[in-house]
């Protein structure tokens, strides 16, 4: 498992060694492969296929300019990544964050490191309102569980301590 550098040094994203692609390119090909989505559509009982896709296109496009918006300008990650559960407040260490746009039913999920420091660990189309009661979301959910405990098996105290961790694996 390694973590690289998106945005460096604010937005960073576990490579896992059976992936080709770390997430967050991992996630923006298969959100912007029409087939893939035309695939998942079907796969999920979606009837109007082609709004379906278009819909996360417009999506994905809109999540990739936000975050390059965002970094490249040093705006904060937090207007984008908002707490994954309401009893998470603060800036707590590793917690569970959800990246979320009005509108927008493609999640990219991460682990807040420090204020203005994240690592993305996975992402998913939302189709549920809890993410246990679909098996994409409720993945993503157990992705998040052991990146944190990985983060923790490592050290992980502060936004140094991660930087040292990347500088380590690379």
């Amino acid at each position: 498992m390694k973590i690289v550098y998106i945005f460096e040094p604010h937005l960073s994203a576990f490579h896992y060694v059976d992936q080709a692609e770390n997430e967050y390119e991992r996630l923006m090909s298969l959100w912007t492969n029409v087939e893939y989505l035309r695939n998942y559509a079907r796969e999920n009982g979606i009837t109007t296929i082609n709004s379906f896709v278009q819909k996360h296109l417009n999506d994905a496009e809109e999540i990739q300019d936000l975050l390059d918006e965002i970094c490249t300008k040093n705006h904060q990650l937090k207007n984008y990544f908002k707490h994954l559960h309401e009893t998470e407040i603060g800036d707590k260490l590793l917690s569970f964050q959800k990246g979320k746009i009005t509108n927008n039913s493609l999640r990219i999920y991460a682990i807040k490191i420090h204020e203005n420091c994240y690592v993305i660990t996975g992402g998913a189309i939302k189709m549920s309102q809890a993410m246990q009661n679909h098996p994409d979301t409720n993945n993503e959910l157990k992705k998040l569980e052991a990146a944190k405990a990985y983060l923790k098996e490592e050290g992980i105290v502060d936004d140094d301590s991660f930087y040292e961790l990347i500088n380590e694996l690379e």
